[in-house]
């Protein structure tokens, strides 16, 4: 009896499909599959009145029943078995892809692949019209079948273009969803970091922090940051929850909030326009101080 697999390891025939199991079945399954197959076509259970080639073909699949049996539960196989599965995976998801391809092409697409196919099957098989010159040199056919090659190119290149054209607007599709939920997520957080000696216990959990939240709002997620234990990042399942928690402990001693994202930008480039503002406001009242002050010695010496 010739081997079942390859050299690599590998079957020569698919064991799921031997067996007339799923890639997905339990080893329960595949037991079961084996037991009913085995019991058919066992060489003890055939009929007296098979001919000898009919007893070959019965053996030979008895044969690769157990070689697929063994295969998929062998603790021989079992890495041989993991390449095998993960090569099924990717096939699958290969195929998968090609399909949602094909759903989205359009038209024009399916057109030109089913007329760049049909050339390059043309050009393979050299059924063209022959028009032999009388050195036996078929002139027509070679120049017919280097026309088509150089068509099956263009068309071929023509393809890959509208694909990566394709795939490109999808990947930058997922790009601009992936940041505006990203933005979305960020305008409902907030970032929170506290001293660790002003806290009972020196840390807080997520449970605590949930907890201390839920006076602003609901609270959707709590994940703490870094490894010093003083810093989490609070997800509120409504973005204005946000505000009263930072204005909250906008002056706390025990624990800061801030914005994240462009929230943060704005509450930063806001806070320093008042600080601009305090600024001046500082400056012209000093100014009015020292105008005052001249006033009143130029009064005291008018006086004397």
């Amino acid at each position: 009896m010739p081997s079942s697999t390859r050299k690599d390891g590998m079957p020569l025939k698919d064991p799921y499909k031997v067996l007339g199991v799923q890639p997905t079945a339990s080893e329960s399954e595949i037991k079961k599959a084996y037991r009913q197959l085995a019991l058919k076509l066992h060489p003890d259970k055939q009929s007296g009145t098979l001919t000898d080639a009919q007893r070959d073909a019965l053996d030979k699949q008895f044969h690769d029943v157990k070689d697929a049996r063994s295969f998929l539960l062998d603790a021989d196989h079992a890495e041989a078995k993991r390449k095998y599965d993960a090569n099924l995976a990717s096939e699958r998801v290969r195929h998968a892809e090609e399909e949602r391809r094909q759903r989205t092409m359009s038209s024009r697409q399916k057109r030109l692949r089913e007329e760049l196919l049909m050339r390059e099957r043309m050009a393979a098989s050299g059924k063209t019209s022959k028009t032999t010159t009388a050195s036996g040199e078929n002139t027509a056919d070679r120049f017919d079948v280097e026309r088509l090659r150089k068509e099956g190119e263009r068309l071929r290149e023509e393809y890959a273009n509208r694909e990566a054209e394709v795939e490109l607007a999808r990947k930058q599709r997922i790009a601009v969803e992936r940041a505006t939920q990203k933005l979305a997520r960020e305008d409902r957080q907030v970032r929170l970091k506290w001293s660790r000696k002003r806290v009972v216990g020196g840390v807080h959990t997520k449970q605590s922090l949930t907890k201390i939240m839920k006076d602003f709002g609901e609270v959707d997620d709590v994940e703490l940051l870094g490894s010093k234990g003083n810093a989490a990042l609070v997800t509120f399942v409504d973005g204005s929850s946000c505000k009263p928690c930072v204005e909250a402990y906008r002056t706390s001693e025990t624990m800061r909030a801030t914005f994240v994202g462009r929230r943060k930008i704005d509450d930063t480039a806001r806070g320093e326009d008042e600080d601009n503002d305090v600024r001046e406001t500082t400056t012209t009242t000093r100014q009015e101080d020292i105008e005052t002050m001249e006033e009143r010695n130029l009064r005291r010496a008018a006086e004397r």
